[in-house]
């Protein structure tokens, strides 16, 4: 069975040295061309010595970097692209069953999700968000849609919530003026996206807390994160389910709601307001 190095990384993330922990994150996010750098290269492109490379290669159970380096081009080769996931799922699941597997799937999704939450890490959040003076929500390719989705309910009771929406490479204008006190909501499920993982970089150099979703197995993400809210994403088709984040997240606004009553009660009558002006057809 092929190695699969992104396992290893998540396993021993917590106990690595900070130069490499820096490896580490380079790793995930840079995989498909770490298979052709030699060693020299790699240590300049990351900012570390060629010893500390070495040695992560070692924790995580390799003899050096070139073996790490073939398990690594093993890993791309043998990676399941999109059309091979939906040719798989086209082949192995019976179509008079699709329905009962999908639900089933998201039931299963949901119960993971729930038993690995932590009550302490939902207190923080919520809290977090009610004193983020600015709320950014980030969240791109398939997480787009819970970034805007959360956006849109947080901001009918908060003020202040601004979706990152990164149209023609703006987000450097988006988050310009985002600090100390602020606070970001993130989306960040494999395939993890460089570009927000960028912003999170820039983001906390800023001193934003960021509240980040991501999935279970987050170990080797979890440096861009303040607050890890982990979400079962598995699904039977091609691309992953986001049933278990957007229900996190339908919770995570009722709670900010019950919280923060009579800020989420003025923010909620403003907007009604307006909308009443003509907006729905009154049917």
């Amino acid at each position: 069975m092929v190695s699969d190095i992104l396992n290893k990384v998540s396993q021993v993330f917590d106990s690595l040295t900070q130069s490499q922990k820096t490896v580490a994150n380079y790793v995930m996010e840079n995989i498909n061309t770490i298979a052709f750098n030699t060693l020299d290269d790699l240590a300049q492109k990351i900012g570390v010595s060629t010893t500390t490379i070495i040695r992560f290669a070692r924790r995580l159970g390799y003899s050096g970097y070139s073996d790490m380096q073939q398990d690594i081009q093993r890993h791309i080769k043998g990676k399941v692209s999109l059309p091979e996931r939906l040719s798989e799922t086209n082949s192995n699941l019976k179509r008079d069953q699709l329905l009962i597997d999908s639900f089933q799937n998201d039931i299963a999704n949901l119960n993971l999700t729930l038993a690995g939450l932590s009550e302490e890490d939902l207190k923080s959040t919520i809290s977090t968000i009610i004193a983020g003076k600015t709320v950014y929500v980030l969240g791109l390719r398939g997480s787009f849609s819970l970034a805007h989705y959360m956006a849109s309910r947080l901001g009918q009771i908060k003020e202040h919530v601004h979706l990152i929406q990164a149209v023609g490479m703006t987000y450097p204008e988006e988050t310009v003026s985002a600090g100390a006190g602020d606070v970001c909501i993130a989306y960040m499920f494999p395939r993890y996206s460089k570009m927000v993982a960028n912003i999170l970089l820039w983001l906390k150099k800023r001193g934003v807390k960021i509240i980040l979703f991501t999935s279970p197995s987050y170990s080797a993400v979890k440096s861009y994160g303040d607050i890890i809210l982990p979400c079962s994403i598995k699904s039977i088709s091609f691309k992953n389910s986001f049933v278990a984040p957007m229900c996190l997240s339908n919770y995570l606004v009722a709670a900010v709601a019950i919280e923060n009553y009579s800020s989420a009660m003025d923010v909620l009558a403003r907007t009604e307001e307006m909308l009443s002006q003509g907006y729905y057809l009154g049917l």
